[in-house]
C-alpha cells in the first residue's frame, strides 16, 4: 500500500553543536505564507542515532544522516508534533517513543511510552513529563557535555527568526514570543485548563524541571542555547509564573 508521507519542507544542513549531538533546522507551514522554524535533534551513541522531534530530510541530507550512524530510535516530545514520525518508522524501522496520549498524529503507534522518571531512550538520561499540562508534553535530559535538555514547545530559546517567513515571524511576535529563553506563551495557554490561571498552573512542573542539571538546550522551535541554558531558564520561569516556591 502506498502511503503519502508529507514531503520534506525546506531545511538546513545537519550541524554539530556538541560532541555526538547534531541539529537540523527545518520548517513548519502553519498557514499559507506562515512558516516557522522546526528543529530536529540527533543524538549519537556509538554507531546508533536517536532522532528527537523528527523532521523529514531531502534525499542528499538524509544520506548524510545515514553517514553519521544507524537511525535506530525516534522520540516525539510534544502533542502537536509528529507529522514525519511515520516516515521514519517505515523508512528505518525505528523504535518509537511518545507519551501515552500524544496522539494528535496517531501513527505510528508507540513501541514504548515516555513516562516521568521511567525508562529513558538515552543511557544515563531522564524522561521528564509536564504532569499538570492539559496537552501531553515531555522533555529529555541527556548527560551530554555537562547536561543537555531537549524540549518541544514548552521551553524555547530564540536568538533570531531564521527559518521563519515574514508572516511567521509576526505571528510568533503577536503570540508573545520574543528573543531569548522563554516559556512559550501560546503553549502555556494551551496547556492550562480553562478557568485556571496560566501564570500559576504550570509553576510546579517548571520548578521540577529546573532541578535537572542542564547547561545546554534545544527546543523544537527557536535556536540551540549553549552553556547558559539553565541560568536563562531560571529567569524565564521566574518571569512567567507568579509565586513560584523556592527550589530545595
Amino acid at each position: 500500500m502506498h502511503i503519502a508521507y508529507p514531503a520534506p519542507l525546506p531545511h538546513g544542513h545537519i550541524h554539530q553543536v556538541l560532541p555526538d549531538f547534531f541539529v537540523v533546522r527545518g520548517t513548519a507551514r502553519i498557514a499559507p505564507r506562515v512558516v516557522v522554524n522546526r528543529n530536529m535533534g540527533i543524538l549519537r551513541s556509538g554507531d546508533d542515532l536517536l532522532l528527537v522531534n523528527p523532521v523529514r530530510l531531502r534525499r542528499l541530507e538524509e544520506e548524510r544522516l545515514c553517514e553519521l550512524g544507524r537511525v535506530r530510535q525516534a522520540v516525539r516530545l510534544g502533542y502537536y508534533h509528529g507529522c514525519d514520525d511515520l516516515y521514519y518508522r517505515d523508512r528505518f524501522n525505528v523504535f518509537f517513543w511518545r507519551q501515552a496520549h500524544s496522539d494528535h498524529y496517531p501513527l505510528p503507534p508507540a513501541d514504548q511510552f515516555l513516562t516521568d522518571g521511567g525508562t529513558c531512550p538515552v543511557t544515563g538520561g531522564r524522561v521528564f513529563e509536564f504532569s499538570n499540562s492539559k496537552v501531553p508534553e515531555a522533555a529529555l535530559y541527556v548527560p551530554q557535555a555537562g547536561g543537555l535538555l531537549l524540549t518541544c514547545d514548552a521551553l524555547q530559546y530564540w536568538d533570531g527568526w531564521t527559518g521563519c517567513s515574514w508572516a511567521g515571524k509576526w505571528m510568533l511576535r503577536l503570540s508573545g514570543v520574543h528573543r531569548g529563553m522563554q516559556v512559550a506563551p501560546g503553549w502555556r495557554r494551551r496547556a492550562t485548563p480553562e478557568h485556571e490561571n496560566s501564570q500559576r498552573w504550570l509553576a510546579a512542573d517548571f520548578q521540577r524541571l529546573l532541578n535537572l542539571p542542564f547547561y545546554h538546550l534545544l527546543g523544537a522551535h527557536g535556536d540551540f542555547c549553549a552553556d547558559r541554558a539553565h541560568e536563562l531558564a531560571e529567569n524565564a520561569v521566574a518571569s512567567s509564573f507568579m509565586r513560584l516556591a523556592p527550589r530545595h
